[in-house]
């Protein structure tokens, strides 16, 4: 029988088989996990709970194990929020917004001393069937005022480890982003919660067949012995929203060439057939042609080449917290409708990261004030950094050669994303830019904004 208590916020665990997350190692995965899946909803939770402390209108449900460990099973991003700011899980390397982190530091002793203990309903171990049931009807059916709704991924991660169901599609996305070789510790995190999972199953079922398989079933459990480097093309561009249903259920334009997946081949009577596999791409040691790599090219001047980029670009290092905002932000702009917005985050980006690349390197004498104590300009930074990044290496090293040439368009007072030029798009009341320009310069200096946040 549940019963009612309040617990000190310490004591109670993060869920860490959580059904909108894969698996977690440990609590502070948990939390960085659940914040990727929907960073605005849980800082803006953040932010409420600083101002106004926990209010209990509803009760954290917990489960106890034998061993007196509290598990909380609903709850978990207001728990999450309450640990980070009683510092019981760290906040390093999370992409706190300003306005948070600044509350966050200045947290008074009467709010610690007024939220330190939550009201939670406590259910024995053996009632846990009964919380799933609760747990269910309050994030797997309709809206919920203030709830995070189940997506199809904690839709169908419940119905396979709970009803026992088959769920092909998630068997395979969970397999990628365990075993897959082309996705970014930024795509697992966010993609093991928040994924295109009902583009992925029928992309599935219809290329199948055309793999020689007769089920579904039986494609996903070869990978990845079998097609890795076709299914895990497909994998990625299905969750950069790349390949959508529109694309694979047009059929005048088959999508499945793109991919190296064959046509399927048909009987004298017209109808299809399945084949054994075919000898998959990955699988051979042949080189396979740029045309057939799985990743439909597309020209220079198309934006979808710097949202490709941006996507696949995971900053490291300390101090980086903003230029990861910066990113998230870059990301969902629309280059064709707002050009001189990118550019003025870009140019964000760059300087965030010269001072943050001058931090991890001190000790070499990078630094982005001048010996009087001013500022330096960040062109003069940048060419510092340059420097420091080539030191030994030979004009014809091929890092040398692409931040020589990004360092050239950058330094160009005349060039497009220039420092120079990027200054002008803020005072000058005349300078603008397009977005076909920006793609084709782009390209060009963004080894320099990688090679800073290795």
């Amino acid at each position: 029988m549940a019963k009612t208590k309040p617990l000190p916020v310490k004591d109670l665990q993060l869920d860490l088989r959580n059904f909108r997350t894969v698996p977690q190692t440990n609590e502070l995965r948990a939390l960085q996990t659940m914040i990727s899946i929907n960073p605005d909803r849980f800082w803006a939770l953040t932010e409420s709970l600083l101002d106004s402390g926990y209010l209990p209108t509803e009760n954290i449900i917990v489960l106890e194990d034998k061993k007196g460990v509290y598990h909380v099973k609903e709850g978990n991003r207001r728990i999450g929020a309450l640990k980070l700011a009683f510092k019981h899980l760290s906040g390093t390397g999370l992409s706190i917004p300003k306005v948070v982190e600044e509350k966050l530091k200045n947290i008074s002793t009467d709010w610690k001393n007024s939220n330190k203990e939550v009201s939670c309903t406590v259910y024995d171990e053996k009632e846990e069937a009964l919380v799933d049931k609760i747990i269910t009807l309050a994030h797997g059916k309709g809206e919920q005022a203030g709830r995070d709704n189940w997506n199809s991924v904690a839709r169908a991660r419940h119905n396979r480890d709970k009803n026992g169901a088959s769920e092909t599609g998630l068997d395979l996305l969970e397999k990628y982003l365990r075993d897959g070789k082309n996705l970014t510790s930024y795509e697992k995190d966010l993609w093991s919660g928040m994924y295109p999972l009902t583009v992925l199953n029928e992309v599935v079922t219809k290329i199948a067949p055309r793999l020689g398989y007769p089920t579904s079933r039986e494609l996903v459990d070869t990978y990845p012995a079998k097609f890795r480097t076709e299914l895990e093309n497909i994998l990625k561009d299905i969750g950069n929203e790349q390949l959508k249903f529109e694309t694979i259920r047009d059929k005048t334009n088959d999508f499945g060439p793109t991919y190296s997946i064959p046509t399927l081949p048909t009987s004298a009577k017209g109808g299809a057939k399945a084949t054994t596999p075919p000898v998959s791409a990955s699988a051979t040691s042949a080189s396979t042609p740029s045309s057939t790599k799985g990743i439909k090219a597309v020209a220079s001047t198309d934006p979808r080449n710097v949202t490709r980029t941006l996507k696949s670009f995971t900053p490291m290092g300390k101090g980086r917290a903003k230029l990861v905002t910066l990113l998230e932000e870059a990301r969902k702009l629309n280059l064709d409708k707002t050009p001189h917005a990118f550019c003025f985050v870009l140019r964000a980006m760059f300087e965030v990261s010269a001072k943050a690349y001058c931090l991890d390197h001190t000790s070499a004498g990078l630094s982005v004030i001048d010996k009087k104590g001013d500022e330096k300009k960040l062109v003069n930074v940048l060419r510092e950094i340059v420097s420091h990044m080539t030191a030994g290496k030979a004009k014809s090293d091929p890092l040398s050669k692409e931040l020589h040439g990004a360092m050239t368009e950058l330094g160009n007072p005349n060039g497009l994303l220039s420092v120079t030029s990027m200054n002008q798009l803020i005072h000058s009341t005349t300078f603008v830019v397009d977005e076909k320009h920006i793609c084709t310069v782009f390209a060009n200096i963004f080894p320099l904004l990688r090679e800073m946040n290795k």
